[in-house]
């Protein structure tokens, strides 16, 4: 049986620090070791960071759910939001072969998320993106 928690947040980026504290505490308390924790507050940060910055067309208070799953063998992260449908690995994988200055803005933090974590997905379900990504232990 999984360990759970449940983090809700609103979409401020000012938010952004207790999540990774809960999160790190979270999973320091039930032995998960640094290379998750670090992989999983990025993954969190990316995703609820693209979630505040494109999820909105208003300027209202909406809630972000994080859901953090300690199974026996690996970690699952569950991010749900009611903003507008977007599937973030839906996006071009960047060319990290270009210099810097010649790469398109953007994609980086994904790039990342999907190289760190072992499975990402996106759903979207009765009006609420759905992303889990799961960390192997």
């Amino acid at each position: 049986m999984p360990v759970e928690t449940n983090l809700r947040l609103r979409n401020d980026y000012s938010e952004l620090t207790a999540v990774s504290e809960a999160t790190t505490g979270f999973l320091e308390e039930n032995g998960i070791g640094p290379e998750v924790v670090f992989a999983a507050n990025l993954a969190i940060e990316e995703l609820v960071t693209n979630i505040i910055k494109y999820g909105y067309d208003d300027q209202d208070v909406h809630e972000i759910h994080v859901h953090l799953a300690k199974h026996p063998d690996h970690l699952a992260i569950c991010i749900c939001d009611d903003g507008h449908p977007f599937n973030p690995f839906d996006q071009p994988t960047p060319d990290t072969s270009l210099p810097a200055e010649e790469r398109d803005i953007g994609g980086l933090g994904i790039h990342f998320v999907r190289n760190m974590l072992d499975s990402c997905e996106h759903k979207h379900h009765e009006g609420k993106n759905i992303v889990t990504v799961t960390k192997k232990l």
